[in-house]
């Protein structure tokens, strides 16, 4: 899932984090990377440090549910 715009980059972190199954997404060279931990880590950072927006990330869940859970924290702009 292509994750474009996201407005609101805590409320990913956090559904993410509750997501049952595997997590990752796509860094810049290509290379899949455990999503959780990071997420898990840049919502322990102090909100400067946290960013703002994140202009696009490919998300990858392996569960179908967390699939449906970052896709409706998506449509419904909580992200």
């Amino acid at each position: 899932m292509l994750f474009v715009n996201v407005q609101n980059p805590d409320a990913l972190f956090r559904k993410v984090g509750e997501c049952e199954g595997a997590v990752s997404y796509l860094d810049g060279q290509g290379a899949r990377r455990d999503f959780k931990p990071v997420a898990a880590q840049m919502l322990t950072y102090g909100a400067p440090l946290r960013p703002r927006e994140i202009p696009a990330l490919e998300v990858l869940a392996e569960n179908p549910n967390d699939q449906a859970r970052l896709m409706r924290c998506m449509m419904d702009a909580h992200c």
